[in-house]
Protein backbone atom coordinates (compact mmCIF):
# COMPACT_ATOMS: atom_id res chain seq x y z
CA UNK A 1 0.00 0.00 0.00
CA UNK A 2 1.45 3.41 -0.55
CA UNK A 3 1.06 7.03 0.16
CA UNK A 4 -2.42 7.59 -2.15
CA UNK A 5 -4.14 4.93 -0.79
CA UNK A 6 -4.04 6.03 3.40
CA UNK A 7 -5.53 9.43 1.96
CA UNK A 8 -8.12 7.82 0.43
CA UNK A 9 -9.24 7.62 3.90
CA UNK A 10 -9.40 10.79 4.74
CA UNK A 11 -10.81 14.02 3.70
CA UNK A 12 -10.01 17.72 4.35
CA UNK A 13 -12.74 17.28 7.07
CA UNK A 14 -10.36 15.19 8.97
CA UNK A 15 -7.58 17.11 9.25
CA UNK A 16 -6.61 19.17 12.24
CA UNK A 17 -3.90 21.98 11.13
CA UNK A 18 -3.49 23.48 14.37
CA UNK A 19 -4.34 21.32 17.41
CA UNK A 20 -4.65 23.44 20.64
CA UNK A 21 -4.25 20.73 23.61
CA UNK A 22 -1.41 20.81 25.15
CA UNK A 23 -0.91 17.36 27.19
CA UNK A 24 -1.92 13.89 25.89
CA UNK A 25 -5.13 13.41 27.28
CA UNK A 26 -6.36 16.55 25.95
CA UNK A 27 -4.78 15.61 22.37
CA UNK A 28 -6.64 12.45 22.44
CA UNK A 29 -9.74 14.19 23.32
CA UNK A 30 -9.30 16.62 20.67
CA UNK A 31 -8.26 14.11 17.83
CA UNK A 32 -11.44 11.98 18.91
CA UNK A 33 -13.96 14.69 18.74
CA UNK A 34 -12.11 15.86 15.02
CA UNK A 35 -13.03 12.49 13.80
CA UNK A 36 -16.58 12.54 15.06
CA UNK A 37 -16.94 15.98 13.48
CA UNK A 38 -14.96 14.83 10.30
CA UNK A 39 -16.79 11.33 9.65
CA UNK A 40 -20.48 10.96 10.28
CA UNK A 41 -20.37 7.30 10.01
CA UNK A 42 -18.52 7.18 13.58
CA UNK A 43 -20.95 6.18 15.98
CA UNK A 44 -19.38 6.29 19.31
CA UNK A 45 -17.16 8.71 20.24
CA UNK A 46 -17.24 7.78 23.75
CA UNK A 47 -15.95 4.22 22.92
CA UNK A 48 -13.11 5.18 20.12
CA UNK A 49 -11.09 7.73 23.21
CA UNK A 50 -11.30 4.42 25.23
CA UNK A 51 -10.27 2.47 22.40
CA UNK A 52 -7.69 5.04 22.16
CA UNK A 53 -6.43 5.60 25.61
CA UNK A 54 -6.38 1.63 26.20
CA UNK A 55 -3.76 1.08 23.59
CA UNK A 56 -1.88 4.55 24.73
CA UNK A 57 -1.52 2.50 27.86
CA UNK A 58 -0.19 -0.36 26.47
CA UNK A 59 2.83 2.21 25.26
CA UNK A 60 3.08 4.93 23.36
CA UNK A 61 1.84 5.49 20.12
CA UNK A 62 4.89 8.41 20.11
CA UNK A 63 7.42 6.53 17.88
CA UNK A 64 9.69 9.63 17.30
CA UNK A 65 10.73 11.82 15.84
CA UNK A 66 7.67 14.08 16.64
CA UNK A 67 5.51 11.66 15.33
CA UNK A 68 2.49 9.48 17.00
CA UNK A 69 0.11 7.14 15.09
CA UNK A 70 -2.50 6.23 17.53
CA UNK A 71 -4.68 3.60 16.38
CA UNK A 72 -6.84 0.55 16.93
CA UNK A 73 -9.92 -1.30 15.93
CA UNK A 74 -13.11 -0.58 17.35
CA UNK A 75 -17.59 -1.65 16.20
CA UNK A 76 -17.95 2.08 16.30
CA UNK A 77 -16.31 2.55 12.73
CA UNK A 78 -17.63 0.48 9.43
CA UNK A 79 -14.19 1.17 7.64
CA UNK A 80 -10.76 2.44 7.75
CA UNK A 81 -10.61 6.09 9.18
CA UNK A 82 -7.42 8.22 9.19
CA UNK A 83 -7.35 11.40 11.04
CA UNK A 84 -4.19 13.84 10.33
CA UNK A 85 -3.28 16.37 13.54
CA UNK A 86 -1.01 18.71 13.57
CA UNK A 87 0.41 20.87 16.87
CA UNK A 88 2.60 23.56 15.77
CA UNK A 89 4.05 23.94 19.51
CA UNK A 90 4.14 20.35 20.38
CA UNK A 91 2.77 17.87 22.45
CA UNK A 92 4.95 15.50 25.37
CA UNK A 93 2.80 12.70 24.33
CA UNK A 94 5.42 10.03 25.69
CA UNK A 95 7.61 9.63 22.95
CA UNK A 96 10.41 6.77 22.98
CA UNK A 97 12.57 9.55 21.69
CA UNK A 98 11.67 11.73 24.76
CA UNK A 99 10.96 14.68 22.47
CA UNK A 100 7.77 16.80 21.42
CA UNK A 101 5.00 15.28 19.07
CA UNK A 102 4.06 18.14 16.05
CA UNK A 103 2.76 14.92 14.15
CA UNK A 104 -0.22 12.63 14.94
CA UNK A 105 -1.89 10.15 12.13
CA UNK A 106 -5.18 8.24 13.85
CA UNK A 107 -5.92 5.05 12.13
CA UNK A 108 -8.96 3.31 13.41
CA UNK A 109 -10.67 0.51 11.87
CA UNK A 110 -13.00 -2.25 12.17
CA UNK A 111 -12.37 -5.51 13.53
CA UNK A 112 -13.21 -6.96 10.50
CA UNK A 113 -10.85 -5.30 8.29
CA UNK A 114 -10.68 -6.62 4.88
CA UNK A 115 -7.26 -6.44 3.17
CA UNK A 116 -6.00 -5.77 6.09
CA UNK A 117 -5.72 -1.84 5.28
CA UNK A 118 -5.41 -0.76 8.67
CA UNK A 119 -1.91 -2.50 9.49
CA UNK A 120 -0.93 -1.89 5.54
CA UNK A 121 -1.50 1.80 6.17
CA UNK A 122 -0.07 2.00 9.49
CA UNK A 123 3.26 0.66 7.78
CA UNK A 124 3.16 2.63 4.94
CA UNK A 125 3.09 5.66 7.16
CA UNK A 126 5.73 4.93 9.40
CA UNK A 127 8.12 4.35 6.57
CA UNK A 128 7.01 7.68 4.78
CA UNK A 129 7.72 9.37 7.96
CA UNK A 130 11.46 8.40 8.55
CA UNK A 131 12.64 11.88 6.22
CA UNK A 132 13.57 14.40 7.96
CA UNK A 133 12.70 16.99 5.15
CA UNK A 134 9.65 15.62 4.99
CA UNK A 135 8.20 16.28 8.05
CA UNK A 136 9.23 19.56 7.52
CA UNK A 137 7.58 20.25 4.41
CA UNK A 138 4.43 18.94 6.74
CA UNK A 139 5.16 21.50 9.51
CA UNK A 140 5.11 24.20 7.15
CA UNK A 141 2.25 23.19 4.47
CA UNK A 142 -0.50 25.97 5.08
CA UNK A 143 -3.93 23.81 3.90
CA UNK A 144 -5.01 19.92 3.43
CA UNK A 145 -3.49 20.10 -0.28
CA UNK A 146 -0.58 20.95 0.71
CA UNK A 147 -0.09 18.35 3.29
CA UNK A 148 -1.08 16.05 1.10
CA UNK A 149 1.24 16.98 -2.05
CA UNK A 150 4.28 16.75 0.69
CA UNK A 151 2.95 13.50 1.99
CA UNK A 152 2.10 11.94 -1.29
CA UNK A 153 5.74 13.09 -2.69
CA UNK A 154 4.03 15.25 -5.37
Amino acid sequence: MDIADVLKHTSPDLFLPDLQATDKPGVLVELVQGLVAGSPTISKQDAVLQMLESREALGSTAVGPGVAFPHGRTLAVQKLTVLIARSKAGVDFDSVDGEKTHLFFVLIAPPQDSGHKYIKSLAALTDRLQDDALRQRLMEADDFDAFCTALGGD
